[in-house]
């Protein structure tokens, strides 16, 4: 049987009962996991991962920018008139870090200099150790249609190597976190509706807008007019139903209507606490709902969950001098929100978030903006984080030097899956399981980053 232990094969069997349809709440999955063992000791207590997928292509080496006199030099010689001053940087640990930080992303300093965000330096979507000279001579192999946004955002949420696949690295981590709590279908949720990494094979993720979860049109349980429709849609949902896609649907339609009604006296209790958003600030407002569902997770009775959250805006061909400050500054301010509010909620060292995005962009300028490349300065921020570092090695920045291919896209140095490994194991799976939903984590040496406590 492949070495299942007892609890992972009743854990198994249930999801697959529990795919089928059969549960909302106390499922089959539920007791018979607990039945086998109990809680797994692993997912104990509280933890979740949030995504901000920055859609586009993030210009990392804009954020993260070097502070020293000749790796600046280097620097704004590539990128011309787009290379921020070296004097406007902020300075990260006291002058002690090599990089400098965006001086519109000033809401993000407070938290390196605390030690709860960690840079990640020049990490891509790898399948193995790739070298210039290797990228050069096809020696290698490499993931399917680089620089492509809407390949490599699969690449980088799905991390299955070459081909596409139908499971995303959320969806298979989390067939491994649901069987361990009772609304399983709170596992998953997305702010950004449908994504590559929480889809896989009878899966999807639980969608919720920042305004909250959306009713049934029509159907107000407030109002004399519509609770009649309201009835009357219940009663069609109980007639018995032989055709297999009519019952799986009365089913979808039924636990969609209980978890509404459900979540929504949940959210409406602490709705309250974030009130005070940031003006105009739409990736605040989608966090702002991450950290109310979060408020509400003891409630629920949940103890293991991944958010996915999307700001898009950064594939800046042009007007980058002026698109991607705005970009930094709303994604610091939304960020610094949410940190403070997991700080009021007492969940900063149960909440990890970390970035991802297509690609960095290539060092050169072309003319008023920068085009697609692929390594990338990402970071991971929250209380579990050992930040107040930066993790990996720093690239060349000249796009004629030993990391640049294609004059100005940097050769990655950190794997996406290395990144994806060190995550995974804080939020609770063991190796055998993250080398399961990391197929291509084997050509690597190090399995943990070490950012993360």
């Amino acid at each position: 049987m492949n070495n299942l232990s007892r609890r992972r094969f009743l854990a198994l069997g249930a999801r697959t009962i529990a795919a089928s349809g059969l549960a909302l709440g106390g499922t089959p999955l539920h007791t018979l996991a607990r039945a086998a063992d109990g809680i797994d000791s692993n997912f104990s207590g509280y933890r979740a991962l949030v995504c901000l997928y920055l859609d586009g292509g993030c210009d990392g080496f804009s954020l993260w920018v070097p502070t020293g006199a000749y790796e600046h030099e280097v620097f704004a010689d590539a990128r011309g008139h787009l290379a921020i001053a070296r004097q406007d940087l902020l300075s990260l640990g006291g002058g002690s870090a090599p990089l400098g930080l965006h001086p519109r992303a000033q809401a993000l300093q407070r938290f390196y200099d605390e030690g709860r965000l960690a840079i990640l330096a020049n990490i891509g979507t790898l399948i193995e150790p790739t070298s210039q000279e290797q990228y050069v001579n096809n020696s290698v192999s490499l993931p399917a249609q680089l620089f492509s946004h809407s390949d490599q955002t699969i690449q980088w949420q799905q991390l299955q190597g070459r081909d596409r696949h139908q499971d995303g690295w959320g969806a298979k981590a989390t067939a491994y976190l649901s069987g361990f709590q009772e609304r399983e279908y709170l596992t998953s949720i997305s702010l950004s509706g449908s994504n590559y990494w929480q889809s896989g094979v009878n899966q999807s993720p639980f969608s919720i807008s920042e305004s909250g979860v959306l009713e049934y049109h029509g159907m107000d349980p407030q109002s004399d007019w519509e609770i009649p429709r309201k009835e009357a849609f219940e009663q069609v949902l109980n007639i018995p139903q032989q055709h297999v896609f009519a019952r799986a649907y009365r089913d979808l339609q039924k636990r969609a209507l209980a978890a509404t009604t459900e979540l929504g006296q949940v959210l409406e209790a602490n709705a309250a606490m974030f009130s005070d958003l940031p003006a105009e600030n739409a990736l605040a407002e989608k966090l702002a709902m991450v950290a109310q569902l979060i408020a509400a997770q003891q409630t629920l009775g949940l103890n293991r969950q991944i958010f996915y959250v999307n700001m898009g805006g950064f594939d800046v061909h042009d007007n980058q001098n002026r698109e991607l400050p705005e970009l930094f500054a709303q994604m610091g301010d939304a960020l610094s929100y949410f940190q403070d509010k997991l700080d009021q909620l007492g969940q900063s060292e149960n909440v990890t978030t970390f970035t991802a995005s297509d690609f960095g962009r290539a060092l050169n300028s072309n003319g008023d903006g920068t085009d697609h490349g692929w390594g990338n300065h990402l970071f991971a921020m929250g209380g579990a984080v050992r930040g107040g570092q930066l993790y990996g090695t720093l690239p060349s920045l000249d796009i004629e030097g030993p990391d640049s291919v294609d004059r100005g896209r940097i050769i990655p140095t950190l794997a996406a899956s290395q990144y994806a490994a060190t995550l995974l194991q804080w939020l609770g799976l063991d190796s055998q399981d993250i080398n399961r939903v990391l197929p291509d984590l084997a050509n690597f040496a190090n399995h943990d980053l070490g950012f993360l406590a």
